[in-house]
């Protein structure tokens, strides 16, 4: 299984966010973005991966939205698609336990766990890889049959979060010379493993 995550600092946490003004919404626009570029391709999802976004924003973080690829139906590809979906998930957070998670939509995922928790649980059963300007090559390096993939947005990830990620063992992967956009990354990841297939 393909997995990433996202960790967006400033992506707001309430649904009261203006659905014409997503970067005004802490870049959700950034992250719908991405959830598209993850999990979308020419006429068809990508069954075998899933993506997780860790909303750190106002008024209540954190937020985990999940989004399953081989359970997902009627979201569109496009950002305002992505963007009600979120909205939608957010306003089913209000009454949730910790680390409780609900389904909102077929394969569409929100709880109130956070980012370091996921990656915690994650790291028992799957390969972690922390895409990081200085680490090996893409082309050179190896991925496991179930991998969670960790980048953080515009603002990147914390100091101590990068402390967590290294004590828990993430291989750091670079895919190229030049810093791309987060909404980028994905693809070059998923070209990469396509052509290996082959």
């Amino acid at each position: 299984m393909r997995e990433f995550i996202l960790l967006s600092l400033k992506g707001k946490t309430s649904p009261d966010f203006n659905l014409e003004d997503l970067p005004g919404a802490g870049r959700i626009d950034l992250v719908c973005r991405t959830v598209s570029n993850i999990l979308f391709i020419s006429n068809a999802l990508r069954r075998d991966t899933i993506v997780h976004i860790s909303l750190n924003g106002p008024k209540s973080p954190p937020k985990m939205i999940t989004f399953n690829g081989d359970e997902l139906k009627g979201v569109e590809p496009d950002e305002r698609s992505i963007a009600t979906v979120i909205k939608t998930a957010l306003k089913h957070s209000a009454n949730l336990q910790q680390d409780e998670e609900k389904e909102v939509s077929p394969g569409v995922f929100i709880s109130n766990k956070s980012f370091e928790r996921l990656v915690k649980e994650k790291s028992k059963r799957c390969q972690l890889i922390y895409l990081h300007p200085k680490g090996e090559d893409i082309r050179e390096a190896k991925f496991e049959e179930n991998f969670l993939v960790i980048f953080g947005d515009y603002i990147g990830l914390p100091k101590n979060t990068e402390k967590l990620i290294e004590r828990l063992g993430a291989k750091k992967i670079s895919i190229g010379p030049i810093m791309l956009f987060a909404s980028h990354c994905p693809v070059i990841i998923h070209n990469e493993l396509d052509r290996r297939l082959q």
